[in-house]
């Protein structure tokens, strides 16, 4: 079975740490991910937001430990740029390592950085990290918070057209709804949960999710306990969460997006728990087909349609 995560924080902590990326003591490894059957992993580039000189460097340099732990780790990991590369004999039992870029702010308004990122292996990018930059409007402006800039409508559309996913996770409801108007393609919410069942301010309310399926997109559950339930989050909220989404937009826009290493508070405290989701999941009810799509094929829809 395909398990496939859209979201982690991994290359970011382990640049702070200068550690290794095959075997460490945070949420996410290469041995413990080949353990769990782990297909495919989004690895995020995240800096906190600064003047965009300092996030670009930041960033650079993010770029530079992925590409270096993808040469170290060659036998058991490969760095994604087209999916054709998922049917080559060589790729069939290495894992599948996609580079996202969480929050813009590195960019500006230059659109040719975007294509250098392109060139160094980009495939993946959300517009925002919370806040507003010259881009958009995060979630994190609040209630008066205003939607995408002349400049973030040019460069979705430049994303589309290169083949970069657009991720939606973390940016205002305007400027989510903004940037459905102008990506040509299916987009994802790496990592957020039903706002219906925990109040969260960074979860999707019903007619964001409705809107969502509506433009054939898919959003990765997250594990991140406060994501889930106000206190005592359990597995079974999570799958709450699952259910619910399920119910209301149908099984084929679900997916995981764990935010390993983003978080301490997990209900799946680290990679290898997705070993035992499968069972978990028929435990509750849902149906193997169900499961194949939610774990793996769902994801793997949007990545082939987009790059």
């Amino acid at each position: 079975m395909k398990v496939i995560d859209l979201h982690c924080d991994t290359i970011s902590c382990l640049s702070l740490r200068d550690a290794p990326l095959y075997k460490n003591d945070i949420q996410f490894d290469l041995a413990r991910a080949k353990k769990a059957n782990l297909y495919l992993q989004f690895f995020a580039l995240f800096t906190m937001p600064a003047d965009r000189n300092t996030t670009l460097r930041n960033t650079l340099k993010q770029i530079e430990k992925f590409l270096a732990e993808i040469e170290d780790n060659s036998k058991d990991a490969y760095h994604l740029r087209c999916s054709s590369d998922l049917l080559l004999p060589e790729n069939m039992n290495r894992l599948a390592c996609i580079l996202h870029l969480e929050g813009a702010e590195c960019l500006g308004n230059d659109i040719e950085i975007l294509r250098i990122l392109y060139r160094l292996g980009l495939r993946s990018m959300g517009l925002t990290w919370n806040y507003r930059n010259l881009l958009a409007d995060g979630v994190g402006e609040g209630k008066d918070a205003g939607g995408l800039s002349r400049k973030g409508k040019v460069m979705i559309e430049e994303m589309a057209r290169l083949g970069i996913m657009l991720d939606l996770a973390h940016i205002s409801p305007k400027s989510f709804y903004d940037a459905l108007d102008c990506y040509s393609k299916p987009v994802l919410v790496t990592h957020a949960n039903a706002q219906k069942l925990c109040p969260h301010w960074r979860n999707l309310d019903d007619s964001q999710l409705k809107a969502l399926a509506d433009h054939g997109g898919v959003v990765g559950v997250t594990q991140v306990a406060d994501f889930i339930k106000e206190e005592n989050a359990t597995m079974d909220d999570f799958l709450d969460h699952i259910k619910y989404i399920t119910d209301l937009i149908g099984v084929e826009h679900v997916s995981l997006g764990s935010d390993f290493d983003g978080a301490d508070n997990m209900v799946i405290k680290q990679v290898e728990g997705y070993g035992e989701l499968p069972e978990i999941m028929a435990q509750r009810g849902f149906a193997q087909p169900e499961i194949e799509m939610i774990l793996g094929e769902n994801a793997l829809n949007i990545i082939r349609q987009v790059i």
